[in-house]
């Protein structure tokens, strides 16, 4: 299949790989990515404070998210497993709207099957941040709207002509917020509706940023709607706080809809604003880390039988290094190197690894500066202390710029600085989280049981969307293969 797919038979006459060999080399796409809140606010009426729960101080918001990992075994396909907590807050806020019914508009949406556009380019703005003086957010996440509440507004209407006409205010709380929860309605419960909510706010939806990697099964084409890693193999793995980004990519917005929560409880989705994050750091902690940058390794394929070998181990190594970085690696559009025994453990594993990034950049609107970092998540030291169901082929890793080893007490500090910001929301059916992906960082707690959340990607927020899917956009090929076969 390997061979069909990816790879010429001058290739493989080249680097003198066998099938077997060609078959592992797709092992390496572990694919990272995976990837906060008193008083009125102006221009919303009826808007009353009510408190958040952080994290690990009592029940979690009432009603309740990367990295990816999946690996071939050598020459075999094995099961894909991969997975996807808070401190001070002003006080989340609830604007309370009456509970209407939803919508019974029967105008036709478009079809979105194959028409969505890539995810845009990641918007880097982190040279010269003064770490010494990062300004406090005035507000923080979530900012709650309950349809419970408020009869009077929505008395004469629908739930999506509420949407319609709050749509400037709801996005400008947002961007002041940096995300918003939106509880007891009854539009959002299926993906109909929950393409309605988005419609009605002129939300552009677009692929995920890791659409190739097989993460996120688009159970809803037509709606662009994709699940939000509900699968069984998946729902022991704790998701860390992350940003829906690799170095390349990066949506604007996201949705988290809840069309069920998990049957057996668990799977509480969690926020944190990565603008509370920086400023409760230790500056000297985050000065080491903003300097000295990081790189995210997405893969561990171990080939220890080029170690077997009577000879030519070294030509081999070299072949196998160049033949998955320019065959299989352009398939999962990651900027990667591959680097052997980065993690100093083993002298013929293959590591898949971003570029060095700064952990923190601003926000492309606001220009505040936010904790822009998947560490949270990927920190290998970390995956180790907590729930994880992820083989060694998965595992992924955080490292400094120079590939040098983060401090443990380093990864300790930001572990629990993150958890301080880390906002748990059990969602109920109907509930949507929206989220500035370049502010608030996101994740989900383990469940059991059967689970349906879902999450639709925007790259913009306007009349019309900005850019039609080209030809070169990343095909469905990865997406349909892993998810149908692996998963």
């Amino acid at each position: 299949f390997v061979l069909k797919h990816f790879v010429s038979p001058r290739a493989l006459a080249a680097t003198e790989v066998s099938l077997a060999v060609a078959s592992m080399a797709l092992a390496f796409t572990s694919v990272a990515a995976e990837r906060a809140t008193g008083t009125t606010v102006p221009g919303l009426r009826g808007v009353v404070q009510r408190p958040v729960v952080p994290s690990g101080q009592g029940a979690p918001l009432p009603s309740a998210a990367g990295s990816v990992a999946f690996g071939l075994s050598a020459g075999a396909a094995v099961a894909v497993l991969s997975r996807r907590g808070g401190g001070r807050r002003n006080g989340g806020r609830a604007m309370r709207v009456a509970t209407m019914d939803a919508p019974t508009t029967t105008v036709a949406k478009k079809d979105l099957s194959g028409k969505l556009p890539d995810c845009p380019r990641t918007i880097w703005k982190a040279d010269n941040i003064d770490i010494d003086n990062i300004p406090q957010p005035r507000e923080t996440a979530p900012l709650i709207v309950d349809a419970k509440d408020l009869a009077e507004r929505l008395a004469s209407g629908t739930e999506e002509e509420y949407f319609v006409a709050e749509r400037e205010k709801i996005m400008e709380q947002l961007q002041l917020h940096g995300a918003i929860l939106f509880k007891n309605f009854q539009t959002m419960k299926d993906a109909e509706g929950f393409r309605a909510f988005y419609d009605a706010l002129q939300l552009n939806p677009c692929l995920d940023p890791i659409h190739t990697s097989g993460l996120r099964d688009m159970i809803g084409k037509k709606d662009a709607v994709y699940e939000a890693v509900n699968k069984p193999s998946l729902a022991q793995h704790f998701v860390g706080l992350h940003n829906e980004s690799t170095f390349v990519k990066t949506a604007m917005f996201g949705a988290f809809g809840c069309f069920k929560p998990a049957s057996e409880g668990g799977g509480e989705f969690l926020v944190a604003d990565g603008a509370k994050i920086i400023g409760d750091m230790d500056k000297d902690v985050l000065r080491r880390i903003y300097e000295k940058k990081i790189r995210i390794s997405v893969s561990n394929l171990d080939l220890n039988f080029i170690g077997a070998l009577p000879f030519g181990q070294e030509a081999v190594k070299e072949s196998l290094q160049d033949l998955i970085l320019k065959v299989v690696a352009p398939k999962f559009e990651m900027d990667l190197e591959m680097v052997y025994g980065a993690d100093q453990s083993n002298p013929w594993r293959l590591q898949a690894i971003e570029h060095a990034q700064s952990p923190i950049n601003t926000h492309p609107v606001t220009g505040q500066p936010v904790w822009f970092c998947n560490l949270h998540n990927h920190s290998r030291y970390l995956r180790d202390r907590r729930p994880c169901t992820i083989p060694e082929v998965g595992m992924t890793d955080v490292y400094h710029g120079d590939l040098g080893q983060i401090a443990p007490e380093d990864v300790e500090h930001i572990n629990k600085v993150c958890e301080r910001n880390m906002v748990p929301i059990m969602m109920e059916t109907g509930d949507v989280i929206l989220l500035d992906n370049y502010r608030v960082l996101h994740g989900r707690k383990v469940f059991k049981g059967e689970r349906k959340h879902v999450v639709t990607w925007f790259e913009s927020c306007g009349a019309d969307l900005a850019r039609e899917a080209t030809g070169d956009k990343p095909d469905d090929f990865m997406n349909n293969l892993i998810n149908k076969t692996l998963v």
